[in-house]
């Protein structure tokens, strides 16, 4: 069995944030890049928070 993962780029805000979201919820497997390391901390919590 093959495990996709997917790498988002710009995951702190904006479309980034949600194409990040998406992906962890419909996937599973997301490795979360970007700048500000501090909106990526929150958005790292909120794929946690929903199961993902």
């Amino acid at each position: 069995m093959s495990k996709s993962v997917a790498i988002v780029t710009g995951a702190s805000s904006g479309i980034g944030k949600a194409t990040a979201l998406r992906l962890a919820r419909d996937f599973g497997a997301v490795v979360l890049v970007a700048r500000d390391g501090e909106k990526l901390s929150e958005v790292g919590e909120q794929v946690k928070a929903a199961g993902c």
